[in-house]
């Protein structure tokens, strides 16, 4: 019997047709519970033994942290301990991009994710996720890890769309998908530690010198 429980793929569909009928896609409780339960002990393990570090902005020898814009602290989690978690939460997402693939054709080859815990008050100020120098990134990823959170706690992540803002409580188990390139985003302050895994499904280079 797997250590946590499995998730039908036809969650997987539905998110699939939600990307290409608007572009994003919220699919609450993806994360079966204990699984985002164990993945919250890891990242706040992490934070606990400061093995998160502050995240910069920019590309390259361009990077600055600016906790005034961005104020998350991450880690790799190709980079963290090896847990059943972990293995676990990676083999769910290849479910992902694998019916991405068969429903959208998006050609998606790899996928990168770093565990992110904002403290107190910190956010991330309106941004796109895809750089301009690289157009790998095709398709954002944000699970949510926040067990106890409650309305009011703020946190929120907020989706700049056509027809206006859409706020998503990060609510543990919670995962948002949305088109790297086009959706401009943003982390609302919070009054709490708000815990995620964020990452992006990218594409394979036609260009070898972009990676």
């Amino acid at each position: 019997m797997p250590e946590f429980p499995l998730v039908p793929a036809s969650r997987f569909v539905r998110m699939a047709d939600e990307l290409a009928e608007r572009g994003w896609s919220v699919q609450e409780q993806l994360l079966p519970e204990p699984l985002a339960q164990a993945l919250e002990r890891d990242c706040r393990a992490l934070w606990q033994q400061d093995d998160l570090t502050p995240a910069a902005i920019g590309r390259g020898d361009g990077q600055l942290v600016m906790p005034g814009i961005r104020g998350d602290y991450t880690r790799w989690l190709d980079d963290c301990p090896q847990t059943s978690a972990s293995r676990t939460y990676l083999g769910l997402m290849d479910g992902v991009r694998e019916t991405l693939n068969r429903s959208l054709f998006l050609g998606l080859d790899t996928f990168e994710t770093h565990y992110a815990l904002y403290p107190p008050g910190a956010g991330y100020q309106r941004h796109l996720d895809r750089f301009q120098d690289n157009p790998l990134r095709t398709i954002s990823v944000v699970s949510y890890l926040n067990t106890a959170w409650q309305p009011g706690d703020g946190g929120e992540l907020r989706l700049y769309l056509p027809d206006g803002e859409f706020d998503v409580a990060p609510l543990a188990g919670t995962v948002v998908v949305f088109t790297s390139a086009d959706v401009e985003h943003e982390v609302l302050a919070s009054r709490f530690e708000r815990a995620s895994l964020t990452g992006w499904f990218r594409r394979r280079p036609d260009n070898p010198l972009l990676r």
